[in-house]
């Protein structure tokens, strides 16, 4: 079992990363009014769930199939692939069958709740299967082309928060998009700064992500302005009144990431370094996601709306 779940990432915080869009985008249709269904909330966060393992369990078996993992010397919690396939420890032919399974299951899942909750939650799903799918499999392999960062921060970002909003109002938001593409922003850097480590395998094995394209320091540069990005967007969502007064609660969060900015550069060269980078840059999400759903839930009870 320890092996499967390491597979899928569950260690790597598989859960986590599905869960704060979802969780997300259902905060925000409560605070717009939309009573909250918990049935529907966790049937849905299985099929994401599902839809989630499965494209991290073939983007595993399609890096093996490049020779991107198996050149990779480096291993960190982060970047490196899971590795289970490079120790022996499950054979590529069962990794590629569970992920087609949880595939499988996942799709279940939607058209299960398709008539419930609206035909567009398809749609949705099926963004979010495509570019699971096509991030490194042939023959479009977003990963390997310079678009990953671009469509993985549109998945866990606008994809999933308007998943999470639409289930409960059964309709879409302009904020809930907007939200979703702060968040997308984050992800997006995530991505990013996780690539640095991989850099020297990634080019050899062809994988032109945009540190390959670019290089390392634009790579830090970029993971940077991303993230500085997505509190442009907050404050600029806030000033126009398309999103709710109570996020402005997420600015808190600002000070940690400009004082992990301002000493990020050793992460260029000392992979502890990066490896601590990395880490603060996935803890500052979850303190940015809790701050925006602190302030969305103290809106919603005290009346502080959009």
């Amino acid at each position: 079992m320890k092996r499967w779940l390491r597979a899928i990432g569950f260690y790597r915080g598989f859960l986590l990363v599905s869960f704060m869009p979802m969780g997300l985008g259902t905060v925000l249709a409560w605070q717009a009014g939309a009573p909250f269904n918990g049935r529907i909330f966790l049937a849905t966060m299985v099929g994401v769930w599902l839809l989630h393992a499965g494209s991290n369990l073939l983007n595993d078996y399609f890096d093996h199939l490049s020779g991107t993992d198996d050149r990779n010397p480096i291993q960190t919690p982060f970047s490196g692939g899971t590795r289970v396939i490079q120790e022996g420890l499950l054979p590529p032919a069962a990794i590629r069958t569970a992920g087609f399974i949880a595939y499988g299951a996942g799709i279940v899942v939607f058209l299960a709740l398709a008539p419930w909750v609206g035909w567009r939650l398809l749609g949705l799903a099926a963004f979010g299967l495509l570019v699971g799918w096509s991030y490194t499999a042939q023959p479009i392999r977003l990963a390997y082309r310079g678009w990953g960062e671009l469509f993985i921060g549109l998945v866990f970002g606008p994809a999933i928060v308007l998943t999470g909003y639409y289930v409960q109002a059964r309709e879409f938001s302009l904020v809930a998009g907007w939200t979703g593409a702060i968040l997308g922003l984050w992800t997006a850097a995530i991505i990013t700064i996780n690539e640095l480590p991989d850099y020297d395998a990634d080019r050899q094995a062809a994988k032109r992500n945009l540190v390959v394209r670019f290089g390392r320091r634009f790579g830090l540069r970029l993971w940077a302005a991303l993230l500085y990005v997505g509190f442009a967007a907050l404050v600029a969502g806030i000033f126009l009144g398309v999103l709710p007064a109570g996020m402005v609660l997420g600015v808190l969060a600002l000070p940690l990431v400009v004082r992990l900015v301002d000493g990020a550069n050793p992460a260029l060269d000392n992979l502890d370094d990066n490896i601590r980078v990395c880490a603060r840059t996935i803890q500052y999400e979850i303190v940015f996601w809790a701050l925006l759903v602190g302030g969305l839930i103290v809106g919603r009870l005290f009346g502080a709306g959009a």
